[in-house]
């Protein structure tokens, strides 16, 4: 070939390259508005009011060395949040975007939230774009509003976090639960025949009236935000109700959506309890039929260290160890059956998921129950055997207090 020729070549390529190179639709960061928490709400005429908490990326440094002591509490909070209001989200997300001055970007969003009425209305109708857009993010965790909206929980500022939608991540995160899946187990759940969806709830206000496993309305004053229990829907998602904080985690451990739990249990015969921080939780769910019958058995494991022992039991003991386990599977069969009934009775909407292992199992059985699924579910028999293993007990087995003469050898 022509030496001349080949030059030519080469320089064509390397020209199409520099002219080819980059993103042609990019934006810069400067033209862009960075959204991390995202709320719904329900609106006058049937419309839906879309909820930004967007980052003012010029007070980032401000709220650090503000008087207020972080966290987004001063007045030059490193976020604010803008709404709008349409017919459906992008048609709001639109409405919005005429209030601000740069591009919403949706690309980093952590956190969805919805109001409570909207969840009681439905979430048919917020679904689709989720599924559609290929620039949105679907690791994003969903939590309800328990008892207020969405647009107020965006508006809260969180002590401990600059931006309060990565606080509700965070707080979610301590319970033990897998992060960042919420929204994509949500779109699993609605389209299975007989599961039902259960989403974090989240309420207003820091300080409680009572224990966090009363059932209250969500809605105490304070600054910041607490989890709240978990929220049950229906199949056609449709809020139903609220089951407690604790009851959620048996909930997502069932689920094998769990990765820690303590766990207190009496111990009848020596006047006092024992807590086992548990790790490496899994579960089994084993369904079986006789007749029409539908029997279920959830086995669930987990190993962990004893944290607290107010019994006179010495733990180095093999059978006084043994004593210990047998108290915490007890409790922990007690608390998950109870849960179970719960859901049963209350709702009728499984949403443990036993009706997807059976489909698995008998796929031909299911297709007789998955229409009246619902009704199968209240009827279902389940059972509840728990196997845990203490695997270590601290640095002591008695309690120091105790003397001699006390302890249970």
């Amino acid at each position: 070939m022509n030496p001349m020729r080949k030059v030519g070549r080469v320089a064509l390529a390397l020209l199409t390259l520099v002219l080819s190179a980059g993103c042609w639709d990019s934006s810069e960061v400067n033209d862009l508005a960075l959204e991390l928490a995202w709320g719904i709400d329900t609106a006058k005429n049937e419309d839906l009011m879309i909820s930004a908490q967007v980052i003012a990326p010029f007070r980032m440094g401000s709220a650090e060395g503000g008087s207020s002591g972080g966290g987004g509490g001063g007045q030059d909070k490193p976020y604010f949040v803008m709404s709008g209001i349409g017919k459906d989200t992008l048609d709001a997300v639109q409405q919005m975007q005429t209030k601000l001055s740069r591009q919403v970007y949706r690309a980093h969003r952590r956190v969805i939230v919805i109001g409570e009425a909207q969840a009681r209305k439905g979430l048919k109708k917020v679904l689709d774009t989720y599924s559609r857009d290929p620039n949105l993010k679907l690791r994003s965790d969903v939590f309800i509003v328990k008892g207020g909206t969405a647009k107020e929980f965006l508006n809260v500022a969180y002590p401990l976090e600059d931006i309060p939608g990565i606080g509700a991540l965070k707080e979610y995160s301590q319970i033990g639960t897998l992060k960042e899946m919420g929204l994509i187990n949500l779109l699993i759940s609605s389209i299975s025949d007989g599961n039902c969806p259960a989403l974090p709830a989240i309420a207003i206000g820091s300080d409680t009236t009572g224990p966090e496993d009363t059932d209250q309305d969500g809605s105490s004053g304070g600054e910041g935000f607490r989890i709240a229990g978990t929220a049950i829907f229906d199949n056609e998602l449709k809020l139903l109700g609220y089951i407690k904080g604790s009851e959620g985690k048996l909930l997502r451990w069932i689920k094998g959506e769990l990765s820690k739990l303590i766990v207190t249990a009496p111990i009848e015969e020596e006047e006092g309890e024992v807590s086992l921080d548990l790790n490496k939780l899994r579960s089994k769910v084993l369904p079986r039929f006789e007749g029409d019958q539908i029997k279920i058995q959830v086995i669930l494991k987990g190993q962990g260290m004893i944290r607290e022992n107010n019994t006179n039991l010495d733990l180095m003991q093999p059978h006084n160890l043994t004593i210990a386990e047998e108290a915490l599977e007890k409790q922990v069969e007690t608390s998950v059956s109870q849960t179970i009934t719960k859901v049963q009775e209350e709702f009728g909407a499984d949403v443990f998921e036993f009706g997807e292992v059976i489909h698995r199992k008998y796929p031909s059985r299911w297709k007789s129950l998955r229409e009246d699924w619902d009704a199968e579910f209240r009827k279902a028999e389940v059972s509840v055997k728990a196997d845990l293993t203490i695997r270590r007990i601290g640095v002591t087995g008695p309690s120091l207090h105790l003397k001699e003469r006390n302890i249970q050898k």
